[in-house]
């Protein structure tokens, strides 16, 4: 162990050549000067114990001279040292697999859908649309399929805008185009009602609606029920 100035302790054993007595004892002061006034029997083996390099250097000067040498220096490793180990739970374990990351991806999407389309409103600004309608009237609607929503913030309903016309009345049509795609998804009858369908002349199927050609978008809505299925 070091001296004061560079550790916490040292360490010397001493052994009588001849004797057979071997005497080990721990310095806490400053060691080299405590073995600077040691006497040391002659032809004494040292050995050092320290946990600095730069210590057994200072202790072994301390002592040359005076004994017949010094055996062995041992150096302790560093307190503050960790061996690295591998850490005990594989970290791949935890990585989503390619049906789950397709989850994810599907969600992203929708959100992105619904960015495209408008946003959503949540309940009260639909009640405010709707004229003031009860929350009830609201919710048998989005049973019914004639109004859609989707899970928001908190997982509250959201109300996505493209739905609603110009003076807050809901388009017409859709629970029955919701009914041809064959769907409960919100999120893909939203796809399907924001995306321009080859279909449909790259037209959108929510502005069809609100034009009143609620057959053109239900032809659509069965064929692409029939490739989804």
């Amino acid at each position: 162990m070091a001296d004061k100035a560079q550790a916490k302790a040292a360490a010397v054993t001493a052994k009588a050549r001849g004797t057979g007595v071997l005497t080990m004892f721990t310095i806490k002061s400053d060691s080299i000067k405590a073995l600077s006034g040691f006497k040391l029997p002659a032809g004494a083996h040292v050995a050092i114990v320290s946990e600095k390099p730069e210590s057994v250097s200072a202790l072994r000067k301390s002592v040359r001279g005076r004994v017949t040498r010094v055996t062995e220096v041992i150096e302790r490793a560093p307190r503050h040292t960790q061996v690295e180990r591998e850490p005990v739970v594989d970290k791949s374990a935890f990585e989503p697999d390619a049906r789950s990351r397709a989850m994810l991806e599907g969600v992203r999407i929708a959100q992105q859908d619904l960015r495209e389309a408008g946003g959503a409103y949540d309940l009260d600004e639909v009640r405010t649309l709707m004229r003031g309608v009860s929350r009830q009237a609201i919710d048998k609607r989005v049973q019914d399929g004639s109004l859609l929503a989707v899970p928001g913030p908190s997982n509250r309903r959201s109300y996505p805008t493209l739905q609603f016309n110009r003076d807050g009345t809901v388009v017409p049509g859709l629970k029955v185009v919701r009914e041809a795609l064959q769907s409960s998804n919100s999120w893909a009858v939203l796809n399907f009602l924001a995306h321009p369908d080859v279909r449909l002349g790259n037209r959108k199927p929510i502005d069809l609606l609100k034009s009143g050609q609620l057959n053109l978008v239900l032809e659509a809505a069965r064929r692409h029920g029939e490739q989804g299925a």
